[in-house]
């Protein structure tokens, strides 16, 4: 299903995401049913980005499975692309009370504050993320990884250092940018940032 819209212009929000089921355990049959009765007409309307629609059928689904948090986090996701973030927060918060650990429920919620110009102070969790930025803390440990070997090493190691630690406000671009911006590295630029290795100036 695409969950994606090219009108969107925020930090990108994994697609891998979006697309996990959250259906509560006692209601498991009932959200299976949902989506093999659904899924075509969703898959439709994503295709089109016809979020009103989505968000009718996904308010119809949760009339008729009132525990199926799959369908509640559709309908924060298609109210999200529909700019309507308030409605995407409440709706996300109420999944957000029965599950409050649930990451991928955790960065959805911070990825609508980004979105609607909030910060993570601006909501009542249960469970507060880890919320990991491109500043001086995050440079230096760049810098202690790279020094004691002294060997290049790729945007992409380094950035899967950080990937498991908590949810990251910048891309494999900007710690590029960062890297090179900083006087103890040097960044070999390949044209994808991906590729491009750093190594620390002694």
């Amino acid at each position: 299903m695409k969950k994606k819209s090219k009108k969107i212009n925020i930090i990108p929000f994994p697609e891998e995401r979006i697309q996990k089921n959250f259906p509560a355990e006692d209601d498991l049959s009932a959200a299976l049913s949902a989506s093999d009765e659904w899924i075509d007409i969703e898959d439709e309307l994503w295709a089109k980005e016809d979020f009103e629609k989505l968000i009718l059928l996904h308010q119809e689904q949760l009339g008729k499975y009132p525990k199926d948090h799959f369908a509640r986090f559709s309908l924060a996701q298609a109210h999200f692309f529909n700019y309507e973030y308030e409605k995407a927060l409440e709706t996300l918060n109420e999944i957000h009370k029965k599950i409050p650990e649930d990451q991928d429920v955790l960065y959805f919620i911070f990825e609508v504050l980004v979105a609607s110009g909030k910060s993570e102070d601006d909501f009542d969790w249960e469970v507060k993320p880890k919320i990991i930025n491109l500043g001086k803390k995050t440079l230096d440990m760049c810098y202690s990884v790279l020094k004691p070997c002294h060997k290049p090493c790729s945007i992409d190691d380094l950035f899967k250092l950080f990937v498991d630690k908590g949810y990251l406000t910048f891309s494999q671009d900007h710690l590029v940018a960062a890297l090179n911006d900083d006087d103890r590295f040097c960044v070999k630029h390949t044209g994808v940032a991906s590729a491009a290795e750093v190594h620390v100036i002694l």
